[in-house]
């Protein structure tokens, strides 16, 4: 099988939206769509993006390449979606254990099998592992498109549930051959990539890894068992269509399509969903259509080839398979009855403080306090330096110095404002610039000489806390402070915060 495996690191939060919830909240799926990733191999490939062309067509539409969803890494092994079949409780007593079984049938009589433990499962040392699904929420208000503030009319309140910050996801990209993974691995590699919705307020940025595809890669990471009779999981939604050429939820018609025979369906656990989308190119939201559910599982009876059954398994069914639907695996084994159990934290022990050094939730939570605290200090830095700012540099001019700003955030790159400051010196922007004054910790400033040394020198960003301030969080044997990637980036930070505040003294004029 050709093609790669991809690794995403979240950089910012991620609305992967889904449908539904409420009109002015937005809560994203646990994983990121193949269409999302797709979206942005695209966007890099940079041509006209012509539907009639050969190449275009081969690699992003006609399904010969195929993008797989990214799913959450747990223990650096990418997670799947749980079989319909194993997702069944047991009400336990107090200190019973947990089980999960294999189908419904084999469930003991006070089971519920109306109600699903995890969505997202792993399987180790006989023991399934539901993946505990961590978000991050943040409350947004509505502004004033004109004002730029929140008022009586427009100043709603509304929710994001995003992807958190720092999470890591997998998926992989399938290729007809070599050549093409090289393409589309070329596009993406080494990339900072921007996914789902509210990019322009601080959601979006993933930092994109490749791998090499392992030889006879299947995505279950299990061996093919074949039999005559045998089962059809879901690892993502499928959109399949019945004789009429309506959206349906018979799988039927579109296995005997792609298998060359007429299967008999012996028995279906399924889910339906509601798929829906949004094209960027057009601008446009996608129709709303009707999906079998990742986790449905079918059982199929069929004389057909552990050949066929292995090219089903890469190529997928239904439509819309390169944007990762339709993907399925046969015979997913598993034993008649084993352990599971999630991976919660201990709560007693993170408020006794005796969680294990180098814990990763533990990093994770002094991670996200760390930087609340860090914003909280650039924004009251910025303020006071800007204060008594009299709005002489023109609007342009500070937006054309943001948009510098913003994009070296990315990675960090502070030598490449560097240059631009220093190719900027002969020029009228700067000059005027020259004129402006800031007070920083105390210290009256010229705007250019203020921005030149906090570029230079890393010890500057010390010096805009408050006095009783220390950029270091502990947690029983945790600890995170300040290093050398944080100090960058917030230095590009406290620079982007006092030329936004000085733009908006400004009033909005675009002048002296």
């Amino acid at each position: 099988m050709n093609g790669f495996i991809y690794t995403l690191t979240l950089q910012e939060p991620v609305l992967a939206n889904s449908l539904g919830g409420e009109p002015n909240s937005a809560n994203s799926l646990y994983y990121i769509p193949g269409g999302a990733i797709r979206g942005a191999a695209i966007l890099a490939y940079g041509s006209d993006n012509d539907a009639a062309e050969s190449e275009f067509k081969r690699l992003f539409l006609n399904g010969e390449t195929r993008f797989l969803n990214a799913y959450p890494l747990m223990n650096k092994t990418r997670v799947l979606p749980a079989p319909l079949s194993w997702q069944v409780k047991r009400k336990p007593a107090p200190g019973d254990e947990k089980k999960v079984y294999k189908n419904t049938a084999s469930a003991p009589a006070d089971v519920d099998t109306k109600s699903a433990p995890f969505s997202f499962w792993q399987l180790d040392d006989q023991t399934l592992h539901s993946a505990d699904e961590k978000w991050q929420i943040n409350i947004h208000t509505q502004r004033d498109a004109v004002r730029g503030r929140a008022t009586a009319e427009a100043g709603a309140v509304y929710r994001y549930i995003a992807l958190p910050a720092e999470m890591k996801l997998q998926g992989a990209i399938i290729t007809q051959n070599a050549a093409d993974a090289k393409k589309v691995e070329a596009l993406l590699k080494d990339k900072t990539i921007l996914l789902g919705k509210a990019r322009t307020a601080g959601y979006g940025h993933a930092y994109v890894e490749t791998a090499p595809m392992p030889e006879n890669w299947r995505e279950s990471g299990q061996p093919l068992a074949v039999s005559e009779t045998f089962t059809l999981t879901l690892l993502s939604p499928m959109l399949v269509r019945d004789e009429r050429g309506q959206f349906s939820l018979d799988i039927q018609p579109a296995l005997t399509a792609r298998l060359g025979v007429a299967p008999a369906i012996e028995k279906t656990e399924r889910h339906a969903e509601i798929i829906g989308g949004f094209n960027r190119k057009w601008g446009l939201p996608l129709p709303q259509v009707t999906a079998i559910a990742a986790g449905s599982v079918f059982t199929v009876n069929a004389n057909v080839t552990a050949e066929k059954l292995l090219e089903l398994e890469s190529t997928g069914i239904g439509e819309r398979r390169a944007e990762g639907f339709g993907r399925v695996t046969v015979n997913l084994v598993t034993p008649d009855e084993m352990k599971w159990k999630t991976d919660e934290p201990d709560l007693a022990v993170l408020a006794n403080g005796t969680i294990a050094e180098g814990d990763p939730l533990a990093k994770l939570m002094l991670t996200r306090l760390l930087r609340r605290d860090l914003d909280e200090q650039i924004l009251h830095c910025a303020r006071q330096a800007v204060e008594k700012y009299n709005g002489s540099v023109p609007n342009s001019q500070l937006s054309r110095w943001r948009v510098i700003v913003r994009d070296a955030l990315e990675k960090r790159d502070i030598p490449r404002l560097q240059k631009f400051a220093d190719d900027s010196k002969d020029k009228t922007g700067w000059k005027k610039m020259e004129k402006a004054k800031i007070n920083f910790n105390n210290q009256s400033y010229r705007l250019t000489e203020w921005i030149k040394s906090l570029l230079e020198n890393p010890d500057m960003l010390n010096r805009a806390w408050e006095e009783d301030f220390l950029p270091e969080r502990k947690l029983g044997l945790n600890s995170i402070s300040l290093n050398e990637d944080l100090n960058a980036e917030y230095r590009l930070r406290l620079l982007d915060a006092v030329l936004a505040i000085m733009s908006k003294k400004s009033g909005g004029k675009d002048g002296n």
